[in-house]
């Protein structure tokens, strides 16, 4: 059982060690240009320079393209009914003809061609009718990691013979809020980086506390038997006391509430963390 699951899990993988998109497939306003109405044929996702981009599926290199316009230096891949381009890489590591694996090494991303920055521009294509058909991509990244995500917990299960704790990390902590129907969710997580050093505190690692909850009765740090009961625990205290009447925006809320003792350094901080998540 676990070397089926290790076979279907080494035949996908994502584009990226860590998946954000910032801009959308279909029309908006050219990021270059400022032309409104350019169609975006395919995504972006942020990425630092030199970030390692990986073949989503088995498949074939069927071209490899030096520019310094348009998608820059890109691959594409063809995986039998649909083919994938990754766009503005930099160095490049395999050659037309190429078969490669899920998970191999393509290339390493950058900023080359019509770009405004460092990032990877993916296109997918569907073969309908023998034409290439453009589809918008986003779905098919989430399938995948869907599908991965799965995998993984399947293989733990297996493994430990029980369902593990989940591991704290933001895929996971995004995960929780949802199910706990959290607000603001980029906030939030930015304040958990915040209060707890990206997770490596003492109140974080021995309360269970993500937020810095403070029980001011007891002069002490509200403790819980898991992280996830803290995210629990957060809804319930704090943003049972949201309202949109009153505040303009998240962070006015979390100034009139007082979270934090100095509540204009706080939200820059706060602020300035989420704009990177």
């Amino acid at each position: 059982m676990m070397m089926e699951l290790l076979n279907r899990r080494t035949s996908v993988a994502l584009p990226l060690d860590f998946i954000h998109i910032t801009s959308d497939y279909g029309y908006r306003k050219d990021p270059v240009t400022f032309v409104k109405g350019t169609f975006h044929n395919g995504i972006d996702l942020r990425c630092a320079k030199g970030s390692l981009v990986y073949a989503m599926m088995p498949g074939v290199i069927e071209k490899v393209v030096y520019s310094e316009s348009g998608y820059g230096h890109h691959v594409i891949i063809n995986h039998v009914g649909l083919r994938i381009l990754y766009g503005h890489l930099g160095l490049i590591a395999v050659r037309e003809g190429d078969v490669v694996s899920a998970g191999t090494i393509v290339a390493l991303s950058s900023d080359t061609g019509k770009s405004t920055g460092p990032h990877l521009h993916i296109r997918a294509e569907r073969l309908v009718n023998g034409e290439w058909k453009s589809i918008n991509p986003e779905p098919f990244i989430n399938h995948l990691n869907s599908y991965i995500c799965s995998l993984q917990e399947e293989m733990e299960i297996l493994h430990f013979a029980s369902r593990p704790d989940r591991p704290l990390n933001l895929h996971n902590l995004f995960k929780v809020m949802k199910d706990c129907g959290v607000l603001y969710p980029k906030i939030v997580a930015a304040q958990y980086c915040l209060e707890t050093g990206y997770g490596s505190s003492n109140v974080c690692r021995n309360y269970n506390n993500l937020f810095g909850l403070y029980n001011s009765s007891q002069r002490d740090y509200y403790r819980f038997r898991s992280w996830e009961e803290s995210v629990a625990g957060y809804v319930r205290m704090i943003q049972r006391r949201y309202d949109p009447k009153k505040d303009k925006d998240y962070y006015a809320f979390l100034k009139r509430i007082g979270y934090a003792e100095n509540m204009d350094s706080y939200n820059a901080k706060v602020r300035a963390i989420a704009n990177t998540l």
